[in-house]
């Protein structure tokens, strides 16, 4: 039901759809409360100086591009390639196509943004990708994120399948399109610091770069009041890897940071960031 819906709102004018996915938005907020509280407490640990009333703003717009974002997931599943394109604009893609050009593996790496699969759309038109993703426990969802993000020859691979088909398809020459920020438990991960909070980071990235040699790009991307998506590519890291998991960790991590701040509306901050906490320390979504 919800992908017809969806389906059908890729042949609204587009302000339109962004009208009615800003009203999803507010539906969330009023309904969903659990969601809505984890939003406020990682809005109050990231952004401490900002008023009550200015982070509820920020919480209202967040809404209103997830509902957005939520209504574009029928563009990625069935929108024609030069339609992606005319929603799309992609800025500092000089120096990948330079890396390329020279042989050189890459690595893309991204935070949890609202449109992480339209990025991946995006990002398909410069080079092959190759991606990993959670299976989801209900297969029609799986069914449609795994059409959407293949749909453009793009190699995805699940989490129980490891790493090594993921590195396998960067040596051969796929760019790798990496989410490393969600919070997995302390078991495989390190502590390092995001907004200035100790935060259970995989230090994967680190990990794949050493196997595979590969550079490595931090991306984001901002959908903004026009329904336009914008994707921005950083420049690759410097002196990465260290070969130190804590240090590559606080690296990416003060990556994602700073790229989030610019337009902190667009992260996806209904997940429980920091619900991992090192010894001694009570999680702050504990109720």
């Amino acid at each position: 039901m919800l992908a017809a819906i969806i389906a059908l709102c890729t042949l609204l004018p587009r302000a339109w759809a962004m009208a009615l996915g800003h009203q999803i938005g507010g539906l969330f907020f009023r309904i969903n409360q659990k969601r809505v509280d984890i939003a406020r407490v990682n809005l109050q640990w990231c952004f401490p100086e900002l008023t009550e009333a200015d982070r509820e703003k920020l919480l209202r717009l967040h809404l209103a591009r997830y509902g957005q974002a939520i209504l574009d997931m029928g563009l990625v599943w069935w929108a024609s390639r030069s339609r992606i394109d005319r929603l799309c604009t992609v800025s500092g893609e000089y120096e990948l196509e330079a890396l390329r050009r020279s042989g050189e593996k890459v690595l893309l790496v991204i935070p949890h943004v609202l449109g992480i699969d339209m990025t991946g759309a995006a990002l398909a038109q410069l080079a092959p990708g190759t991606s990993m993703m959670k299976t989801p426990s209900n297969p029609l969802l799986h069914r449609w994120l795994w059409r959407g993000r293949t749909r453009f020859g793009a190699r995805i691979f699940t989490r129980d399948q490891g790493l090594r088909p993921l590195v396998k398809a960067i040596r051969a020459g796929h760019v790798g399109y990496l989410m490393p920020d969600e919070d997995l438990g302390d078991a495989a991960s390190v502590f390092a610091p995001f907004f200035g909070i100790p935060t259970a980071t995989l230090p994967v990235v680190g990990r794949i770069a050493r196997m595979t040699g590969a550079k490595v790009i931090p991306v984001f991307c901002e959908l903004d009041d026009r329904g336009r998506y914008h994707v921005k590519l950083g420049k690759s890291l410097s002196g990465f890897p260290s070969g130190d998991l804590q240090v590559d960790a606080t690296t990416v991590n003060a990556a994602f940071e700073a790229s989030i701040r610019t337009a902190p509306e667009q992260y996806l901050w209904t997940l429980k960031w920091f619900r991992t906490r090192p010894k001694g320390e009570a999680s702050p979504y504990a109720t």
